[in-house]
């Protein structure tokens, strides 16, 4: 039982959660075994893949976009990876990776944009934004405001960077990012990204405390008719939220929440896809590494949302299909690790969201946890895009 005072020794977990497992890392396949087990066509879905920690790459198929055979072509995203053993200013210091990554950059399919909350070292990773810079050079970069210089700084240029403050928008054509679209289409097809907030904060040494911003990013697919009388007419056709690093209350027992995460919802939501994070940084991990347990209800939390603060926030923002992210990775233990699963699954069940396994019903959303490595592959729906302030 844990006290007021934050440390104490682990329980049995496994014996007090016998049917809770562990994540494994597993090599990607990018949604094809999903897709199998679900008998979805990749045409019509969103496909998430986790790379580990933060790091999602995400696919969207392109409306428009198919050639004489029909196929789409695939719109690619990835946030927030990380590659490195360690998360910290050189190879040698930060904390490290109890798991390794599921793959290596030159693995990634494809990557139009890569799209990163802060620059906390664990979300942002100087070996693995340089290599994806060597691999993907046309890729556009989407980072929160005081950020573009440093990608700039990369060599990456600047037309490619792109720097938004909370609630900024900006739109692009399916040809921005390099896709052709056929000339006698009826339509334009839109990519609009969108920094939302987050509570969290941001730095990369002592001097630049919250210096920089941080945020969550929503991606929504626009379709608009080339027809005059029906261009006010705008259908979305795949939207993906990805929350970040953010917090939800101040500390467990508090019963005031950030409200801008219903905010999120009521102007940008429902999503189809989102990805949330469940767990604190890795720079505690030493305690779990220790042995000892380091219980998130006894200490402030208005950076890390505990597990059952991250299906709140599937519920504020009206998320159809959830994955748990920040977890697992840059911790000290095993049994941090499935300490996160066990209180994100008690937390699903209090709330009474149904778990990714289970068939999707209308007017109620999904939440689970994936291997590392692992893919959801999700139905994108299609209706009309909420009107813009």
């Amino acid at each position: 039982m844990q006290s007021k005072f934050p440390l104490g020794w682990y329980d049995d977990l496994k014996a007090k959660h016998p049917g809770t497992k562990d994540v494994s890392v597993v090599i990607p396949d990018w949604g094809e075994s999903n897709l199998k087990k679900r008998g979805l066509e990749r045409q019509r879905c969103i496909v998430g893949t986790t790379i580990g920690h933060a790091g999602v790459v995400a696919e969207l198929p392109l409306e428009g976009t198919g050639g004489q055979d029909g196929r789409k072509k695939s719109f690619w995203v990835v946030y927030d990876p990380i590659f490195s053993v360690r998360a910290g200013p050189t190879p040698y210091t930060g904390p490290e990776r109890l798991r390794p990554p599921p793959c290596q950059v030159t693995d990634i399919p494809g990557c139009d944009a890569v799209v990163i909350s802060h620059n906390h070292y664990d979300h942002l990773d100087l070996a693995t934004v340089e290599a994806l810079f060597r691999k993907f050079p046309n890729a556009r970069y989407f980072v929160p405001l005081g950020n573009k210089n440093w990608v700039r700084s990369l060599g990456i240029p600047e037309d490619r960077i792109h720097e938004l403050d909370w609630w900024d928008k900006r739109e692009y054509s399916v040809q921005d990012f390099g896709h052709e679209t056929p000339d006698a289409s009826s339509e334009d097809v839109l990519l609009r990204f969108t920094a939302v907030p987050a509570q969290h904060n941001s730095g990369r040494g002592a001097l630049d405390q919250g210096t920089t911003l941080w945020c969550g990013w929503v991606i929504e697919q626009l379709v608009v008719s080339k027809d005059e009388a029906e261009a006010s007419k705008v259908r979305r056709k795949g939207v993906i939220y990805h929350a970040g690093d953010t917090g939800y209350r101040r500390t467990a027992k508090s019963e005031a929440v950030c409200p801008v995460f219903k905010e999120i919802g009521q102007k940008l939501g429902p999503f189809d896809m989102s990805f949330v994070p469940i767990w604190r940084g890795g720079t505690l991990g030493f305690f779990s590494h220790l042995g000892l347990r380091l219980s998130h209800n006894d200490i402030p939390s208005a950076l890390h949302a505990s597990p059952l603060d991250a299906v709140d926030i599937h519920n504020d923002v009206l998320s159809r299909n959830t994955v748990a992210v920040h977890f697992g990775t840059f911790v000290g233990s095993e049994n941090e690790s499935l300490e996160a699963i066990m209180e994100f699954e008690d937390g699903r069940d209090v709330r009474g969201v149904r778990s990714l396994d289970e068939p999707a019903v209308d007017g109620g959303g999904r939440a689970g946890i994936v291997d590392i490595g692992g893919s959801v592959a999700v139905e994108i729906s299609i209706h009309d895009a909420p009107e813009q302030s």
